[in-house]
């Protein structure tokens, strides 16, 4: 009888660790889904809809927050002279140096094509600012080695806005960082814009 109820703590116990490990592939699966592949940041739906949370919370606490989108110059350049390969090297790099410039509970997703967009809850414009220019300083100054031995670097361009009405909605809010990084980009390269353009920008480098 005692070998008989050991066994059978065994076989519960092997059990109970299968439906353990069989959870911990599907939430290992379905986090992967929600992710880009070649990045690993969140892919558009799934930060949109993390982002709307973020802004609901916000007006409801009558908390700051901001977004910066922030796009990689000169990307068809690149692909050109270096090869797609090396393209992709550069998005990944990118999004490694958001993921470093950015706290635990801010977000990071890929917005679209070399554009990545950081949500960055409880930041009013000043803090936003200070994110934006490590980010544009952090990217500039990491070279990207390819296999050839051969090295490059880029640049980033970035827009900037932030909630200022109760009534902003998400789409309100990434429409004027995506004008304020329109701005940039008419301006010139490596450089932060905000939305509104009457707000101060820091001073290039």
């Amino acid at each position: 009888m005692p070998l008989l109820i050991a066994l059978c703590i065994v076989l519960a116990a092997g059990c109970i660790f299968q439906t353990l490990r069989i959870r911990q592939l599907r939430h290992s699966l379905a986090e992967e889904q929600l992710r880009d592949p070649l990045t690993g940041l969140y892919q558009r739906p799934h930060l949109f809809a993390l982002a709307e949370r973020e802004v609901n919370r916000a007006q409801r606490s009558q908390h700051k927050m901001a977004v910066l989108i922030a796009d990689m110059d000169h990307c068809a350049d690149i692909n050109a002279k270096y090869g797609l390969k090396a393209g992709d090297l550069a998005l990944k790099r990118l999004a490694e140096c958001a993921m470093s410039s950015v706290r635990d509970f801010d977000l990071v997703g890929r917005y679209s094509g070399e554009e990545i967009a950081l949500i960055l809850p409880d930041t009013d414009f000043k803090g936003a600012m200070v994110v934006a220019e490590r980010l544009r300083k952090l990217v500039k100054k990491l070279p990207i080695q390819l296999e050839n031995q051969q090295a490059f670097y880029i640049s980033i361009t970035i827009g900037l806005a932030a909630l200022s009405t109760e009534s902003d909605t998400l789409e309100d809010i990434l429409v004027a960082a995506d004008t304020a990084l329109q701005s940039a980009k008419n301006l010139g390269i490596d450089r932060i814009e905000v939305f509104p353009a009457s707000l101060p920008t820091p001073p290039e480098f």
